[in-house]
């Protein structure tokens, strides 16, 4: 057997509840259970609270990431009276269900017991999740299931990644503007990670509930000519990126929470569902159910990596929505570091130095040399690849942030020409966890979104009619990531707050000062970046 198909066999042999439910499906049932699996596997290297899954191999960290965008939008402290079309709020759902974040139908039932009543907000519109079938488990399959079962999967993953061309045309360019401006003043001491494409989801669904000004902004940050060039590049970023198979896991979810009180377009929201895959929920901000519902599903979306980020997160009583954008990934590093390698050694931090653990390998490695740094990438199983690059010395990350030919390097379309294998390097990478909370509004209204943030010029009519002096108040992004010898995982929350007002000789990459890191998954779209300057601060 191949050594690519016992890797397959083994990564097959993950919980078969690993998938979403495919709304319609005859399987709807057994398909609640799956992505909350999966988080909680992908969870337990770190300590998190988790349900044990004892068919589960995957029991270490593997590369994980995650991200969640949440914009809410309030109502003028003067509004008052209540709409006659108002929604009514309410319903629960048994955990017995198994309930899980990717599991629309059911998202905020989240890790309940089996003995817990679970609150649910009623439910304005629900999306149909893509049919993604379980990698095979050569074990429990004769050969001609084994290959039927094979080529399932791969028609689905080919479905999926087969969009329409120039979807990542319109991402790279809003990529190298935002990182650039994310990344300008990092600072010497502290760490930063940030999620492009968590924002990005987000921004897309925020011009969706926006008009004129206020969305053409919106618009020209994200490099799209009109909603409906953005849409359609959305929903291709959602698709191509989809995977949850029980091989890998990259999965995006959306959603909308909105105020009982208030009167909103349903039809717009039949189109987030429909183009965002965005469930959307109703209740009564008030509600102490309501708002542990809304902080459950942002902490099974995220896989618990933010949990105390949620758990300060309340709805404003006069809030008209709250809008959530989550990206989950989760993978293991395709040639895992031995943990026998790792050793404390010393890592020159701009502040000083500082002694943290380094993972050893002498693997062989793709690699590129640009004119001011050098990057190393290690693939996963699957799922992406995580970069690492170096400055020279003399170059801080975040002048090489700002460098257009770097810029370039992280968000290129091809990648061939920038890589080649080289069998003789020693490299050491420190393990981290590092985390960022940033407010984003300054960032945002420097490329031009400044309408949206003005009581007196944006523009959500779309949402409702009782639109008058509503704007985005803050913008603010929890982002966390952590690397071991098993892979990576992360996670990260924006919050937009919408209210009143050689000849290959054996060489050296130590990462041993500040440095730069990227994932990006299978299609090559950016997914997470950051700035280590001290591995050893949170």
């Amino acid at each position: 057997m191949k050594k690519e198909e016992k890797l397959l066999e083994e990564l097959g042999k993950i919980d078969e509840d690993l998938i979403p439910e495919v709304l319609g499906k005859s399987d709807e049932a057994e398909s609640v259970s799956k992505q909350s699996d999966v988080i909680v596997d992908c969870s337990k290297k770190m300590g998190k609270k988790k349900r044990v899954n004892y068919r589960a191999i995957w029991i270490s960290v593997g590369a994980v990431a995650a991200a969640a965008v949440l914009a809410i939008i309030l109502v003028p402290k003067l509004f008052k009276s209540k709409d006659d079309g108002s929604i009514t709020a309410g319903g629960v759902i048994s955990s017995d269900e198994n309930v899980t974040s990717s599991d629309v139908e059911n998202t905020t039932a989240g890790m309940a017991t089996s003995s817990e009543t679970v609150y649910e907000p009623n439910r304005m519109a629900a999306p149909a999740y893509p049919y993604m079938p379980s990698f095979p488990d050569e074990a429990t399959y004769n050969q001609e299931d084994y290959n039927r079962q094979y080529n399932e999967w791969k028609d689905a993953v080919h479905n999926l990644r087969a969009q329409q061309s120039g979807y990542m045309d319109g991402y790279r360019e809003y990529c190298q503007k935002v990182i650039s401006s994310v990344f300008a003043n990092v600072g010497q001491n502290k760490n930063r990670v940030f999620s492009p494409l968590s924002l990005y989801m987000a921004l897309a669904m925020t011009a969706e509930v926006s008009d004129g000004a206020t969305r053409q902004q919106i618009l020209d940050v994200l490099c799209q000519p009109d909603i409906e060039n953005s849409r359609a590049h959305a929903n291709a970023l959602w698709l191509v990126n989809y995977m949850d198979d029980g091989l890998a896991t990259l999965i995006l979810g959306d959603s909308l929470w909105l105020n009982t009180n208030r009167q909103y377009n349903q039809e717009l929201f039949e189109v987030l569902a429909e183009e965002y895959f965005a469930s959307c929920y109703s209740g009564d901000p008030a509600s102490d159910s309501y708002n542990q519902a809304f902080r459950r599903w942002i902490n099974t979306q995220t896989g618990n990596l933010l949990e105390d980020f949620a758990s300060q997160l309340s709805f404003d009583p006069d809030m008209t929505m709250y809008l959530v954008s989550t990206v989950y990934y989760c993978a293991k590093w395709s040639t895992k570091f031995k943990e026998k390698d790792t050793k404390p050694d010393t890592f020159h931090a701009a502040g000083g130095d500082v002694t943290c653990d380094f993972m050893y390998s002498d693997s062989p490695w793709m690699t590129y040399y640009g004119e001011n740094f050098e990057c190393v990438f290690i693939s996963t199983e699957h799922n992406g690849t995580m970069r690492f690059i170096l400055p020279n010395e003399g170059i801080t990350p975040e002048e090489l942030m700002q460098d257009e030919e770097f810029m370039e390097f992280m968000t290129a379309k091809k990648w061939d020409k920038y890589h080649s294998y080289d069998g003789g390097i020693h490299l050491y990478v420190p393990k981290f966890d590092i985390c960022t909370d940033m407010d984003l509004t300054g960032y945002l209204t420097s490329l031009g979104i400044t309408d949206a943030f003005d009581p007196g010029q944006a523009d959500f009519s779309p949402l409702t009619k009782d639109s008058a002096g509503m704007c985005i108040s803050s913008l603010e992004q929890d982002t966390r990531l952590l690397i071991d010898e098993e892979g990576c995982k992360a996670a990260s929350v924006t919050v937009v707050l919408i209210g009143a007002g050689d000849a290959n000789p054996v060489r050296e990459f130590r990462l041993d000062r500040p440095f730069i890191f990227e994932i990006v998954s299978e299609m090559d779209v950016p997914l997470f970046i950051g700035v280590v300057n001290d591995p050893t601060a949170g």
